[in-house]
């Protein structure tokens, strides 16, 4: 079986980040699940209200030089008062933050420390 999530997203908003040259691409997914990502200035290729895809897979996805993928590690996963949880994932520095009713290790998709791609695809 293939352990992969993916779904559709709007981009609500590009902030600068609290490093030098550092965006925060934060989206609004499908089944209530919001994502928020670092992104470097080089890579910024994303716009606000532009619908997107995102993967999480732990197999390396098809995809073109005009999306947004990378590889690293889902590394913490912690509930929230309101029974939500948090996912992180590390992308050797970069940092993803996945918030979700059910969780990506909880729900039984992933595991602690597994290697896995992020990508989010343009609309073609």
């Amino acid at each position: 079986m293939k352990e992969m999530m993916q779904g559709t997203c709007k981009i609500s908003s590009i902030e600068k980040g609290a490093l030098k040259n550092l965006y925060v691409v934060k989206m609004d997914c499908d089944n209530d699940l919001k994502i928020e990502f670092d992104i470097t200035k080089e890579l910024s290729i994303f716009s606000k209200d532009e619908e997107v895809t995102f993967i999480i897979s732990r197999e390396k996805p098809e995809y073109s030089e005009k999306d947004f993928c990378a590889h690293g590690y889902l590394f913490l996963e912690r509930q929230q008062e309101d029974g939500s949880f948090i996912d992180e994932i590390s992308l050797y520095g970069l940092i993803v933050k996945i918030l979700s009713k059910n969780g990506l290790i909880n729900s039984k998709l992933f595991k602690m420390m597994d290697h896995v791609y992020y990508c989010v695809k343009k609309k073609a």
